[in-house]
């Protein structure tokens, strides 16, 4: 099927078809057997977020709930306090009467969060588990249940499960008493998807200028044309219910910078989200079942939490800090998603470590001192590495420890921007597609960090961040351009290793080795084992080498009893970095010479072209990457 044809095809069948319509004893017998068709928006939430599933989070008593997964990273602790307050307005506790405020920096992922809530809630609703039914006509698609007079609805919570809580609306209470006489029985239901688009069950509201903003944008005003019609401003009928507490009910509400609407708007949040009622101009309190997200910034937040005059709505808030990310590879995820989004350009080329060099910067901002415990080190450690004597089970501890960490600093937004100029600029210098780099990325930072309106102290601070970051990258640099060289000599490698093992296995038996050409007996050749151990990540101290080649000879024979081929230099992960590190030293002249000749001989010519091949095929890289990596490294090594 081309493009046309799904246009037309798409266009034929528009959003879901539901033609039925059902009466009140079917959609009570429905519910009966599945409760969920009547739940409460908390409740609505909270099943759609479990229904995804979760595993442990990347820390010892965290969840990551798979709802949020490949769009979020790095917030399972906000992100599992979200849930805990969904899951606790769904049991009926007060949490259910409370506004869930995310407060944190500006490009914290806030908005990010309330979005996805209401888009999956949308995709819920079109599902058989998320179904959501209506009354057919109501301006606020409202919960059938409320049909069932007061009398009966304690047999209807027997018989269905579910609690009936909330009024009709005054056009569907007008509706059931002039055109269908009182018979509640017979009032049309329908099946509805929640969609912010056609403003059904999603709503967001931003505040505007305040001379022009009016209560009615949230409780809706009078429809004057209506009024003619039904000749009183007091008929339901007389309304517009435009507003969008009426077309968020039994959905998500999101309210954009909370803090910044007036006192009177923000005293209305406050009436829907504990008495769950609005109020409109000669009506009495309209009930609504709505979930309120509210966002902030921090600044915002710290000024309001400090004026005592807010006390009243400061006990209807569960406030949630959503920081920046503190996760170096979380946040490399954040700038791959942020620039290969939908609609970005794909002839972008991000070559390795690019995106991990500014990841570092930015957390390195992020982060706060801890007793004996560099920030570099901090880092690694929240990233997965263990360093020094702190292990990762003790991650928690030192989170506890540092109030207000991942609250200031570097946004992931303006590094985007920054990333993204760069690449831009290179494209436009080599006349090629746009490419990103590490060194490029680095050198865009700290322009971008020179450039900023903030102290001296404070840009010297991140500039010192780049230099750490760049030290780290270095590192891996180097051992990019090595992992594409020692393939070249992969027989030097696979020799190296067989040395080892012959000097280790004669070193752990108390037998001497044997000269290959003299045939002589002599010491097992410690500086060599020793040599390579130190290579090994991480190095094998003097203290445990005992240990180590002890487990050496244990793979070896554990691999011959199951049949299974010798150890070589790429099999055994163990010694690999540590033997391809070893001889990569051992060849550092021949690669120094290889990399800074501009003319090149002929055999190092066609190494040359074999190392740009194994970076183009197994590495990543691109032509220009690929050139700008061997350049830079060469530099590195003339140093």
């Amino acid at each position: 099927m081309d493009f046309k044809q799904a246009l037309q095809q798409a266009a034929q069948h528009g959003p879901a078809q539901r033609a039925e319509v059902i009466p009140l004893n079917e959609y009570i017998d429905r519910v009966a057997v599945r409760p969920t068709i009547a739940a409460s928006a908390h409740q609505r939430v909270y099943d759609m977020i479990v229904a995804a599933g979760w595993h442990e989070g990347a820390h010892a008593g965290e969840r990551s709930f798979d709802f949020f997964s490949g769009e979020l990273y790095g917030l399972d602790v906000p992100l599992e306090r979200v849930v805990g307050y969904f899951e606790t307005a769904a049991q009926g506790h007060e949490t259910r009467r409370r506004i869930l405020l995310l407060w944190g920096p500006p490009g914290g992922a806030k908005s990010s969060v309330a979005s996805m809530l209401k888009r999956g809630l949308e995709a819920w609703s079109e599902s058989d588990d998320g179904a959501v039914y209506a009354l057919q006509g109501c301006p606020m698609h409202e919960e059938p249940l409320h049909l069932v007079p007061e009398k009966l609805r304690g047999q209807a919570r027997e018989h269905t499960g579910v609690a009936v809580e909330g009024q009709l609306c005054p056009v569907c209470r007008w509706r059931l008493d002039h055109e269908l006489g009182g018979d509640f029985l017979n009032f049309p239901i329908e099946r509805i998807g929640f969609s912010e688009a056609r403003r059904v069950g999603i709503g967001t509201f931003e505040p505007g200028d305040p001379k022009s903003m009016s209560v009615e944008q949230l409780t809706g005003g009078l429809d004057f044309k209506a009024i003619e019609t039904y000749g009183s401003d007091s008929h339901p009928l007389a309304l517009d219910w435009a507003g969008e507490f009426s077309k968020c009910n039994r959905g998500i509400f999101e309210a954009v910078e909370f803090f910044k609407n007036p006192a009177e708007f923000r005293n209305l949040f406050l009436t829907m989200a504990q008495e769950k009622q609005f109020k409109v101009a000669k009506f009495g309190y309209i009930d609504s079942d709505t979930v309120i997200i509210a966002h902030t910034n921090e600044a915002e937040f710290r000024s309001f939490m400090a004026d005592q005059k807010n006390e009243a709505l400061k006990d209807r808030l569960v406030a949630i800090p959503v920081p920046y990310n503190v996760r170096v590879s979380d946040e490399e995820r954040i700038y791959s998603k942020l620039l290969t989004a939908r609609g970005a350009r794909t002839d972008l080329h991000i070559a390795p470590y690019a995106l991990r060099a500014a990841a570092m910067v930015a957390v390195l901002s992020r982060l706060k001192e801890h007793p004996g415990l560099g920030l570099t080190e901090k880092m690694k450690l929240y990233d997965g590495e263990e360093v020094g004597d702190f292990k990762l089970a003790q991650i928690p501890e030192v989170k506890r420890a540092a109030e207000h960490e991942g609250m200031s600093g570097l946004g992931p937004r303006a590094i985007v921007d920054v990333l993204s100029g760069a690449a831009r600029k290179a494209g436009e210098e080599h006349h090629t597609g746009k490419y990103l780099t590490p060194v490029m990325a680095l050198i865009a930072l700290k322009e971008h960090i020179d450039r900023l309106e903030a102290p001296r102290e404070t840009r010297e601070r991140l500039a010192a961040f780049v230099v750490d970051a760049r030290k780290e990258i270095d590192r891996r640099l180097k051992e990019e351009v090595r992992k594409a060289f020692v393939p070249a000599f992969a027989e030097h490698a696979q020799r190296l290793l067989e040395n080892y093992l012959t000097n280790v296995e004669a070193y752990c038996e108390g037998t001497p080795t044997k000269d290959p050409i003299t045939g002589e007996d002599s010491e097992p050749d410690e500086r060599l084992m020793r040599a390579i151990e130190e290579k090994v990540r991480p190095a094998v101290p003097e203290s445990a080498k005992d240990t180590f080649r002890q487990g050496v000879l244990m793979r070896i024979g554990i691999a011959l009893r199951r049949g299974e081929r010798p150890l070589t230099y790429e099999t055994d992960t163990t010694l690999a970095g540590g033997i391809e590190e070893y001889l990569f030293d051992q060849l550092k002249d021949i690669v120094q010479v290889t990399l800074s000749k501009t003319n090149p001989d002929r055999e190092q010519a066609m190494r040359l072209n074999e190392v740009m091949k194994i970076l183009i095929e197994e590495r990543g890289y691109n032509e220009h990457s690929a050139r700008d990596l061997l350049d830079y490294v060469g530099q590195l090594m003339n140093r």
